[in-house]
């Protein structure tokens, strides 16, 4: 047998308020609908439901109602869950079935005072079974006039014809709003639990003496004895004495004027540890005014004032050497431009990098170059003084701020002193040689900004490394002067290609001693548009440093491939067409396959083809430079090595390079019956060569005595205005053509 007490009042789902015993037949029985109610667990009530106040709400209800039993119960999906009871445990019932979910979704007391008189309800088992219920009196619990969440109600195993007197339902409706209020204050301070062990970890009070009189347990959690502050002031516990009472003055005049603080954050030490912690608080009144001291929260922000302290530093500072990045550089290079506005003291700004560090960082490794950079650091921090501002801005860069510095001859001195110091050799496991070159600025003679700063002792080192690296320089408004025009030049060669304002003239080059021609040398010109025709003393120095310099030598190459083809054709194997490859070129690893290409392209026979490369490609030569002249050799192609002598090509390299000739500059050609040396000089070098089994070409000649001279050495091949100027594709053509020795018909042009 079911007993009455388990039944649950709320298992049966409401249809209409009775107020009498009996309900109209008009009654259908149809399934109980719980639309229109606010589900619990939805706002986040459920979990906070405390189940002793709300009993006791239960209790009083069934004692005001005069019933056995009460309940409190919530809407929670398809189930109605009793969080409060007095006279039954019952936890939950179906929703279907439940009379608490329709009181719930009409918002309005719903009174039966007999349920087996109403049809509706009649058949439902706890109405039904043995001691079943009879009367139920159900009471919304609302969060406001519109959304009901639950239900208080009064059940009872007799019927009461006459109901509940006003005076009752009036209290059971009180009591009803109670349980809400109840509800919500317990989930409020749950939330505020939650949202304090989130957002503090522990909470303090101060009395109005600015005194800690409390700390919640959890200070403990972060290993901090609470009687370390208690009947004392933050600043009494945490200021230090000389070093940062003028921050606690601040915090203190803030609470004297009792002002809301949040995130105040310091730093302290504690058994031997530095922590830092962030405090917020609100000033405490009595109802009449009274100030009565602070309440607040504390975090511990150790972990996260250590990250953000890191990230700031990283921020401003080099993470490979600790020295300052270009960032932070620049930022007190506007200070000290600052100073000097305000003081007349000037300081002077060192512009470095490594010579050569790409090639020594490719021997020793990575990992060894940035030993070599470490060890750099450490080196310049001695030779400055405590109040320069040292960075690394970027690679193997290095800049320095000397404030001290103000005189020229200091800073030169200063500036020795730095290349002697990085010259000297480095133990990183194995001996390493390096050095330096360096540009020096004075501001604010040199610059009103750091931009134009940097960009001036950017030319002076530029100019330092031109002039031979290992030594410094001083700006002079020359070298701006020159950038400038540089840059315009640059500017204007990106469009020269496009308009087609690039030619070729080509030069006779002259066997000795027959003086016939066996070949030319392809020329570039540029006809500028307002300039007019430049030679390449004019632009190739900016050209071989821009991006359009390898686009436009592999457009020389197809282009003097293409026109002499057919000047070559039948002009014997040993006839040769002569192209200078950019530096550009041979740092492009399709090099070999473009050259490829145009020959096939053009039908431009390789044994025909000599391309010539200056000295100065050896000194940042890649790895594979030697597969790169390798490859080209393969095509039938021949290789000169321009203007030697003056560059940096050393006798090793005519040896482990797979060179066919050497071009003797200009210079030594025009010192020729001029100065003894010159000959001597010259004389030397062709015999070199041919010992070498190379060939031998001199530029430049100019006069019978000068071709008499190499003629007389054994130079194998002479060009120069001598015999003719560079010429026309259409009058090299005409020349070309001539039977027989052409040397009459090349002096009539």
């Amino acid at each position: 047998m079911r007993t009455a007490g388990r039944a649950s009042p709320c298992n049966n789902e409401p249809h209409s308020q009775s107020a009498a015993a009996g309900t109209s037949s008009a009654h259908a029985k149809a399934p109980l609908q719980s639309s229109g109610t606010v589900d619990l667990a939805s706002i986040g009530l459920l979990d906070a439901a405390p189940d002793a106040d709300l009993d006791r709400i239960a209790r009083l209800a069934a004692e005001a109602a005069g019933t056995e039993r009460a309940f409190i119960s919530f809407l929670q999906g398809d189930l109605v869950r009793v969080i409060a009871s007095h006279g039954s445990s019952v936890r939950e019932a179906p929703a279907a079935t439940s009379i608490c979910a329709e009181t719930s979704r009409r918002q309005e007391t719903l009174i039966i005072p007999d349920l087996a008189a109403d049809p509706l309800y009649a058949e439902l088992p706890q109405v039904a079974q043995e001691d079943g219920n009879r009367f139920y009196a159900g009471f919304p619990i609302s969060i406001d006039e519109r959304n009901a969440i639950g239900t208080l109600c009064v059940i009872d195993r007799e019927a009461r014809p006459d109901g509940l007197a006003p005076a009752t339902i009036r209290e059971l409706e009180d009591l009803a709003q109670l349980a809400m209020r109840i509800l919500t204050s317990h989930q409020q301070n749950s939330r505020w639990q939650e949202f304090m062990a989130i957002a503090a970890d522990w909470i303090w009070e101060q009395d109005a003496d600015f005194r800690f009189v409390y700390f919640s347990d959890s200070i403990s959690d972060s290993g901090i004895d609470r009687s370390y502050f208690l009947g004392k002031t933050r600043w009494e516990v945490l200021a230090r004495p000389g070093e940062d009472e003028a921050f606690w003055i601040e915090h203190r005049a803030m609470l004297e004027a009792h002002e809301p603080f949040e995130d105040f954050r310091y730093r302290w030490e504690y058994n031997g540890a530095i922590r830092y912690t962030s405090i917020s608080g609100r000033p405490v009144f009595s109802n009449e005014g009274t100030f009565l001291g602070y309440r607040g929260s504390s975090r511990d922000v150790t972990a996260e004032e250590v990250a953000r302290r890191e990230v700031e530093h990283l921020a401003h500072h080099d993470p490979l050497t600790g020295l300052a990045n270009r960032a932070t550089f620049e930022s007190q290079l506007a200070d000290q431009l600052l100073t000097w506005q305000e003081t007349g003291v000037s300081a002077t700004v060192l512009l470095l990098d490594l010579d050569h560090f790409k090639r020594t960082n490719d021997t020793i490794g990575h990992s060894g170059g940035d030993a070599l950079l470490v060890e750099v650091a450490r080196r310049l921090k001695e030779c400055s003084s405590p109040a320069a501002t040292i960075a690394r801005i970027g690679g193997d860069e290095f800049a320095i701020l000397e404030p001290s510095l103000s005189r020229n001859g200091a800073a030169r001195e200063f500036a020795s002193t730095i290349v002697q110091a990085l010259s000297k050799p480095y133990d990183l496991g194995e001996r390493i040689e390096s050095g330096c070159s360096i540009g020096i600025a004075v501001l604010p003679d040199h610059g009103a900004t750091p931009s134009q700063i940097m960009g001036n002792v950017d030319l002076a080192l530029y100019d330092a490394k031109s002039a031979g690296r290992g030594r410094s320089s001083f700006f002079h408004p020359d070298m701006r002067r020159e950038a400038d025009r540089r840059h315009d030049i640059a500017r204007e060669l990106a469009n020269a290609q496009t308009y087609g304002q690039f030619t070729l003239l080509y030069q006779p080059v002259v066997r000795l001693p027959n003086e016939d021609i066996c070949g030319v040398e392809a020329l570039l010109r540029w006809n500028h548009p307002v300039r007019g025709q430049l030679s390449p003393s004019a632009f190739l120095g900016v050209l071989e440093t821009s991006r359009h310099a390898a686009d436009i030598g592999y457009w020389v190459l197809e282009r003097a491939c293409m026109e002499a083809g057919s000047w070559l054709a039948g002009a014997g194997r040993d006839s040769r067409l002569a192209v200078n490859l950019f530096s550009a070129q041979l740092r492009d690893p399709a090099l070999v396959s473009q050259v490829r290409a145009i020959l096939d392209k053009t039908g431009f026979d390789g044994r025909q083809l000599e391309l010539e490369i200056t000295e100065d490609v050896f000194l940042n030569q890649a790895d594979d430079l030697l597969d790169t002249l390798g490859g080209l050799k393969r095509l039938g192609i021949s290789l000169a090595l321009d203007d030697f002598g003056t560059g940096f090509a050393s006798l090793s390299h005519l040896l482990q390079f797979p060179v066919d000739r050497i071009k003797i500059d200009r210079q030594f050609v025009h010192g020729l019956g001029r100065n003894v040396d010159y000959g001597k000089v010259t004389n030397a070098l062709v015999k070199l060569a041919l010992e070498l089994g190379l060939k031998v070409t001199a530029e430049g000649i100019e006069s019978e005595e000068q071709r008499n001279f190499l003629r007389l050495i054994g130079c194998n091949d002479v060009q120069g205005y001598y015999y003719a100027k560079p010429l026309p594709a259409s009058q090299i053509s005409t020349l070309l053509a001539e039977p027989g020795p052409r040397l009459a018909g090349m002096k009539r042009l």
